[in-house]
């Protein structure tokens, strides 16, 4: 029998080169003649490579090297009556999208633009079924009903009835269309070929290699060629001290059980295969036992005891990472360390393509760039990503986020130098969608001419630097508006419904348009490279291939054209791209499982080793439940379990060195580590035997830390020189000044503004300026009535452009009953028979120069003074958030009312008001929510004092206040420090927690909290 197995801790690849340079018997011109037949294609790029290191690079003729994942009728080796045309594979993106119409008309109520997305999925899970099936040589329309009987649910019922698309439906479409499924082609292209070898046999030799694979047509193939005079199936690793009856029924996570069960399909008796070995050993034969003794299948678990000697794994090590991150950060820097020894080669070996990106970038740190051969998915490609984010910026009708994120996207220019789209983008970013919730093309056009009007009226030395470079590139910067709706208007305009291809026709033309600059035409830009060509062909099928699915939303084009890039992989060298003089480095390779089969390095690291990334979770998929798919003779998703092992084994005993890298957390959540892992420990600590751990992890925790130990300093005590001090201050900062003067020198003398969070919720001040503008139009009306006060109100919601409609819905119900119960407290004022004049959102300023004997200004606006008739003044605030108890402002820390009645009395809002008696200070907590408005007065009456005089006593202490705090500033050594007087804070609000302005992080309040000392 031509059955060959190589020990796993052998080179397999350079053996069997060699044998088959040698059966050339110094016929160069032999080593040509025949076909080696491999499972992957990067078994066969490792094979060549093998055979030129064999040869010393000497120029050979080789076999023909054939996947058996790519094989064609090229590939066939066919002559006279067996030459053959099958009817065409059907397109995979045509195929989806029949069924995704299929599945449509079969439950109209998935016909929502949400779950467009979902139903192409769904037909994707369809397809993967279909191929399962014909993989297993499994007619679904003759197995599902058997399958499903009697005692099943209801729902299996339902779903049997739904997969009559499967069974009835696309079988008709196919004959009708004279095309195949792709993989039943692949399944007869195999099948005809092994007919061919049965019938015919073959002269040149034939060599099937490193295959584990049971599927009834690949069986076929193999039982051809190992029938073939000059025919051998060569295999790795096979255990020979596993009992037949246990060989042949292993469970099919072992990982054996994909070998086991091949050699049962083609009658092989491990006692009949011949073993090919050389001198030279990779891997000492205990780490082979050990690893094949750990992996025994359960009935022969007792073996552990047996001979349970003391047990190293020489140049093996286990390394138990923190989380993803230490995992990666330790990986590299083993990566690193391997590199030192000349002509090492390394490699990361992961199904965790996270973790492999995450490596890649930390080796980026010492210029190492890894041959990644796993590729990176189609979709987090730049271009992939530019088309997502310009049909999300289309349905979300231009927010603030999606704006942004598309104008900031490296390949849209609109025209411009790269250069000048990014300046552009970033002053319409701070100037205009940080300071107005403004949402739409229009809209924001409409506030960038707004902002231009008011800066054009304000003198230029009143002007920032960034409203200065705002101005100056102003129309500029509405160009860029005005020109991005022209560009993107062939995704806005015409039918709300269209075909597929008819959308992705016109999101080519807009994101052609949009990346076009200065020096290159946007299909230049977009279309080059690999991920470039990859997509564009894959556009090109869409367009192609799906124009069957016909009236669909953008929205739900937006979930059809995401869900097709599922599964797609493009390989690229987009990592070299901009950096001169580099290049892939010759020694270090990450791979996935299958990239890694049968290649030899000197230093394996295999990563992510924890139960659901490898081995990996197993599903049975939406359609069949386990107990079905072993009835209608489908395998079951365990099998992938197995193969997970079988990879784990073969890696561990064929390399020289490796090393096991099992994360104690994923996701900030503990994970259950590795199976084998467990197995492992379990095995050696029966032993007195242990797996060194490797040092990077120590390694990793002395990166970028400083030399030495921490060295506290104190908290720092800023002192500007007086000149840069402010000479002048709001009513409102005074309140900052008293509690925390970090953010009076942070903002007024830094000058350090917060930058506005894109799209924060600014609706809390928003309302507020809607009640205070809607008040203040009230109060200017010469009629009074509740209707009045009702129609300024909404008037001044109304007028502002920067409320989304839904938000504005709701607050109209809230300002209509403020209005109310203004109506009602105004009513009762002018039933008393006192009410006068209003001054309505008057200012006022004072000059400390003769009292502090200091130039300086305190200036404020007060929301209301009402003049009454008996000459007397009442004070208002409005709060549309929290208002000050009357215990804060009575005990200091909130100023603003006392502040505003000592301006009063000084003539500051107009002399004609210094000499009358202020008799009350309110507060106006006007929400317009389930809680009712509310009216504070601060002053109250007792039998010591009168409000009168209350009012007057707070006035004049928190003046008195403010005029030491003006002159203890005015000394050069005065500190402005964070929060000297943490009693001032208003801790009943906020749950006992005192609340901060925007500064308190540059201020580093947490750090130095504990050393900040009273004042």
């Amino acid at each position: 029998m031509n059955v060959i197995s190589i020990p796993f801790n052998m080179p397999f690849l350079e053996i069997l080169a060699k044998r088959w340079i040698n059966a050339a018997q110094d016929q160069p011109d032999m080593i040509r003649q025949g076909m080696i037949l491999v499972p992957n294609q990067r078994t066969v790029k490792a094979l060549i490579d093998t055979f030129l290191r064999i040869t010393k690079g000497k120029p050979i003729l080789l076999p023909r090297i054939i996947s058996i994942g790519a094989i064609d009728e090229s590939a066939l080796i066919l002559k006279g009556d067996h030459a053959f045309a099958l009817p065409p594979a059907v397109d995979p993106i045509l195929r989806t999208s029949v069924l995704t119409k299929l599945i449509m008309k079969m439950d109209q109520s998935l016909e929502h633009k949400e779950q467009a997305g979902e139903i192409w999925k769904l037909a994707c899970s369809l397809t993967e079924l279909m191929d399962e099936a014909e993989w297993a040589d499994c007619s679904l329309k003759e197995a599902l009903p058997k399958a499903v009987e009697g005692e099943y649910a209801q729902h299996w019922q339902n779903i049997l009835q739904f997969l009559s698309i499967i069974t009835e439906i696309w079988p008709q479409w196919l004959l009708d269309n004279q095309v195949m499924n792709p993989v039943a082609r692949k399944v007869a292209l195999l099948r005809i070929q092994a007919k061919y070898w049965q019938e015919f046999g073959a002269a040149a030799s034939i060599w099937a290699v490193g295959f584990i694979d049971a599927r009834p047509a690949v069986v076929e193939l193999l039982s051809s060629i190992i029938n073939l005079p000059n025919g051998k199936l060569i295999v790795t690793g096979v255990q020979e001290d596993l009992p037949e009856e246990i060989w042949n029924n292993l469970a099919l996570t072992h990982p054996y059980a994909e070998m086991a069960k091949m050699f049962v399909a083609l009658g092989i008796q491990r006692s009949k295969i011949q073993y090919w070995s050389e001198e030279q050993f990779l891997v000492p034969h205990e780490r082979v036992e050990a690893f094949q003794q750990t992996l025994l299948p359960a009935e022969l678990l007792d073996q552990w005891l047996i001979g349970q000697d003391s047990v190293t794994l020489p140049d093996c090590y286990l390394s138990e990472p923190t989380d993803q991150q230490q995992e990666a950060v330790s990986i590299a820097l083993m990566i690193r360390d391997a590199l030192e020894q000349p002509e090492k080669r390394v490699a990361l070996v992961t199904p965790d393509r996270n973790l492999a990106m995450r490596v890649a970038l930390e080796l980026g740190r010492w210029g190492i760039i890894a041959d990644d051969s796993a590729g990176e998915p189609l979709y987090k490609t730049p271009a992939a990503i530019l088309l997502s984010l310009v049909v999300r910026a289309c349905i979300e009708k231009f927010t603030p986020v999606s704006l942004l994120a598309l104008l900031k996207h490296p390949f849209v220019c609109c025209g411009y130098a790269h250069r000048t789209c990014r300046e552009y983008t970033r002053l319409l970013e701070v100037n205009i969608l940080r300071q107005f919730a403004a949402s739409g093309l229009e809209t924001i056009g409409y506030a960038t001419r707004q902002r231009i009007a008011e800066l054009e009226l304000t003198h230029s030395e009143h002007l920032g630097e960034q409203s200065v470079q705002f101005i100056s590139h102003a129309y500029e910067i509405l160009n860029l508006i005005h020109l991005l709706e022209k560009l993107i208007a062939p995704l806005l305009v015409g039918n709300y419904k269209r075909s597929l291809d008819q959308w992705a026709i016109a999101l080519v033309e807009v994101v052609e348009s949009l990346t076009s600059n200065s020096e290159q035409a946007g299909e230049d830009v977009l279309w080059t490279a690999e991920e470039g060509n990859a997509l564009a062909e894959h556009l090109r099928n869409l367009i192609a291939e799906a124009q069957i699915l016909t009236d669909i939303t953008l929205q739900e084009f937006e979930g059809i054209l995401n869900a097709s890039y599922t599964g797609m992989i493009v390989h690229t060298r987009r990592v070299l791209r901009g950096r001169k003089d580099k290049e892939l480095h010759p020694r270090v390779y990450i791979w996935g499982l299958i990239e890694a089969r049968l290649q030899v390095v000197d230093m394996v690291i295999l990563g992510g080793l924890s139960e659901g990334v490898w081995p990996p979770v197993i599903d049975s998929g939406p359609w069949i439940s386990r107990p079905m798919r072993s009835k209608i003779g489908i395998p079951l998703p365990d099998a992938e379990v197995g193969r997970s092992a079988y990879d784990f084994m073969l890696i561990c005993c064929s390399v020289s060195e490796i090393i096991l890298s099992v994360p104690l957390q994923r996701d900030n959540a503990p994970v259950v580590p590795s199976r084998w892992i467990t197995r492992l420990k379990a095995w050696l600590k029966g032993r007195q035997g242990t797996i060194a751990a490797h040092p990077a992890l120590q390694w990793a925790k002395l990166l970028d830390q400083p030399k030495g130990a921490a060295q506290p300093v104190p908290a720092p005590r800023p002192t500007p020189p007086l000149k840069w001090r402010p000479k002048t201050i709001s009513i409102t900062d005074v309140e900052y000044w008293l509690k925390d003067p970090y953010e009076i020198y942070a903002k007024r003398i830094l000058k350090l503004r917060k930058i506005v969070g894109l799209e924060e919720d600014r609706s809390a001040s928003i309302f507020g300026n809607v009640v205070h503008e809607g008040l203040k139009k009230a109060y200017q009306q010469i009629g009074w009535d509740e209707q009045v006060i009702k129609d300024c109100m909404i008037q001044a919601l109304e007028e502002r452009r920067d409320i989304i409609p839904s938000m504005c819905e709701w607050w109209r119900s809230r300002v209509l009953k403020i209005a109310e119960w203004v109506y009602v407290e105004e009513q009762i004022r002018r039933d008393q028979k006192n009410f006068g004049r209003v001054y309505s959102e008057i200012s006022g300023s004072y000059d400390f120069s003769q009292e502090a004997g200091i130039p300086f200004t305190l200036r404020g606006i007060a929301d209301r003074i009402d003049f009454n008739y008996d000459g007397t003044i009442e004070i208002f605030d409005y709060k549309t958030g929290q208002a000050p108890s009357i215990t804060s402002v009575k005990n200091g820390s909130a100023p603003q009312l006392p502040l505003e009645a000592a301006m009063i009395y000084r003539g500051a809002f107009g002399q004609n008001l210094s000499d009358r008696i202020i008799t009350q200070l309110y507060y106006w907590k006007l929400k317009g929510g389930l809680d009712n408005d509310e009216q504070i007065k601060i002053a109250k009456k007792t039998s010591e004092v009168t409000m009168e005089n209350e009012i007057y006593f707070l006035s004049q202490l928190y003046w008195e206040s403010l005029i030491r705090l003006i002159k203890q500033y005015n000394d050069p050594k005065q500190p402005y420090l964070s929060r000297p007087r943490p009693h001032l804070f208003d801790k009943s609000a906020s749950g006992g927690i005192p609340r901060f302005g925007d500064y308190a992080h540059l201020a580093r309040v947490l750090e130095w909290s504990s050393m900040a000392g009273e004042e």
